[in-house]
């Protein structure tokens, strides 16, 4: 048996792909729920439960009870047998550690969680640093519900990776994902038109703490479609809050789209001709150049000397990796 850990729509892209590469057979999918419009409708657009065996969904609050009950609903669809492979996105999440924790594992498959699997695979997966996050209460709780605290917990000599990323100097067996199933599927014609509107590709986490300001990110975007001579059609990132959504929406000559899909799915789906896309150091630069040849990418930059360090050290990874691709960055 089989475990995919899915917590995004691009994460369940990237599952369906490993499912067929590995050509897996009685497959769990432990889906953890968007909490919120867009992600909910692209969720729900996505799955097909066909596709799966069993499926074993959760919700991401109270995780240190949910957790443990999902956990024991896939230990007993295993019948307490080994899992012949565990696939998941987020190699430093809580949830991750925990089913590493109290599940029998014959071979993990981390897989992609967009952009950040470049960052966490050069700074927590190649120098294998081992995961310890104590926390008195949640511990607790998580015994009281059967299952262990994940302690101090090192790397498995049994990981490989599934990744569209060409990852530099890799310390582990790497499959390369290139989207076979989703070409397969859809086909990818050719949506260039030197002469249609420019896509923008929203960001995410607009307005959290330690990120750019809801009135910086709008200031920002509102120079960019100044600085065009076209139309500009802006795609919300899935996270987007209301308030970021009803100011971006305000901006003149910006077209606001209502995604049902994921980006790469939702420019095919829709038949949606660009001249180009643009975003700040977004996963939909790498998807995009494997599915949609033809149409121009661009990068903004946004380093400055205010940046933390470790900032600047996962801007300047992003940024290595899409110079590797040909991005250009403006």
């Amino acid at each position: 048996m089989n475990l995919f850990l899915v917590t995004s729509p691009f994460q369940y892209i990237c599952a369906l792909e490993a499912k067929a590469y590995f050509k897996t057979k009685n497959n769990i999918l432990f889906l953890v729920n968007q909490p919120q419009e867009p992600g909910l409708s692209q969720q729900n657009k996505l799955i097909d439960k066909n596709e799966w065996d069993h499926i074993v969904t959760t919700e991401r609050s109270n995780r240190s009870i949910n957790v443990p009950r999902a956990i024991r609903k896939i230990k007993k669809l295993a019948a307490d047998k080994p899992l012949q492979h565990f696939f998941y996105a987020e190699y430093t999440g809580w949830r991750t550690k925990l089913i590493l924790k109290n599940l029998r594992i014959e071979k993990e498959i981390y897989f992609d969680d967009g952009t950040l699997t470049l960052v966490d695979y050069e700074q927590y997966v190649k120098p294998k640093i081992p995961f310890h996050r104590p926390r008195l209460i949640q511990d607790r709780i998580v015994s009281l519900f059967g299952c262990r605290p994940i302690g101090y917990l090192e790397q498995s000599d049994r990981l490989e990776v599934f990744t569209i990323f060409e990852l530099t100097d890799p310390v582990h067996k790497v499959h390369k994902n290139q989207l076979t199933e989703l070409k397969k599927k859809y086909n990818f014609p050719c949506l260039y038109n030197e002469n249609a509107p420019v896509g923008f590709i929203g960001q995410g986490a607009v307005g959290d703490k330690y990120q750019r300001s809801v009135q910086e990110y709008v200031s920002d975007l509102t120079g960019f479609i100044h600085s065009q001579n076209r139309p500009v059609i802006y795609f919300p990132h899935r996270t987007e809050s209301e308030t970021v959504r009803k100011a971006v929406s305000q901006i003149p000559r910006l077209e606001y789209h209502f995604s049902e899909y994921p980006l790469e799915i939702e420019l095919v789906d829709k038949q949606i001709k660009l001249s180009a896309l643009i975003g700040l150091r977004s996963t939909v630069h790498f998807t995009a150049s494997l599915l949609y040849k033809d149409i121009k990418l661009y990068c903004i930059s946004t380093t400055n000397e205010s940046m933390a360090s470790r900032r600047k050290e996962r801007i300047k990874i992003l940024q290595d990796a899409l110079g590797r691709l040909g991005v250009e960055t403006i």
